[in-house]
């Protein structure tokens, strides 16, 4: 279920029926959102360099004594 590339992913109803979460997930208590989601961070240019030193430098937000 949680794969880097967005492209190789399940979908949210193919997770929602894996029998990891099946016993999560009740049909007539689905939230619902009123408006859509855009993960236009998705289709981002960046490399897979870049993207792991936006999540060290985010991380040092958190973890400050890591700090080189």
């Amino acid at each position: 279920m949680l794969v880097f590339d967005p492209d190789r992913r399940i979908t949210v109803d193919e997770a929602l029926n894996h029998p990891y979460l099946v016993s999560l997930h009740e049909i007539n208590e689905e939230p619902t959102c009123p408006s859509p989601f855009y993960f236009d961070f998705e289709q981002s240019s960046l490399s897979e360099d870049d993207i792991k030193e936006n999540i060290w430098t985010e991380s040092l937000n958190f973890n400050p004594e890591e700090k080189i």
